[in-house]
């Protein structure tokens, strides 16, 4: 299913979704995603700049896509730069990022995503979607 994020005031620091992830393999498990930034639903060229790898404070009035994780339960951590107050995007349509893992076996952890979607004066308007697909590997 596709996520949709609506542009629109106030901003919310509202839990989007949860990831489970638990493994018995002994070398843990390792969480990605990919997928483009937000794309107008209409003008594919149209599009609200990724943040990118580097954790970044939200900037009002600035274009900016990105995604923060909280975790709970497990062994499981969120990875740089998903883990910190601020915000990252750093998937494509055709390259993962690394969001979360374990480096041993684990019970389950739950994984909180809280998107963020701020636009300039200068973003095209209309209504914007992205598809993000997360995958867990259990690491061997």
């Amino acid at each position: 299913m596709p996520l949709e994020i609506w542009l629109a005031p106030p901003p919310s620091s509202d839990v989007a979704h949860t990831l489970t992830a638990a493994t018995n393999a002994a070398s843990g498990y390792t969480i990605t995603v990919k997928g483009a930034t937000l794309t107008h639903t209409v003008t594919s060229s149209y599009t609200v700049t990724a943040i990118g790898s580097s954790n970044t404070a939200s900037s009002a009035a600035t274009e900016q896509f990105g995604v923060r994780f909280t975790v709970s339960g497990g062994s499981g951590a969120v990875t740089s730069p998903y883990a910190a107050a601020g915000w990252a995007y750093a998937g494509t349509s055709s390259a993962t990022s690394q969001v979360a893992s374990s480096s041993t076996a684990s019970a389950t952890s739950t994984y909180s995503a809280i998107y963020i979607a701020n636009i300039a004066s200068t973003s095209e308007a209309g209504s914007y979607t992205a598809t993000l697909t997360y995958v867990t590997t259990a690491n061997f």
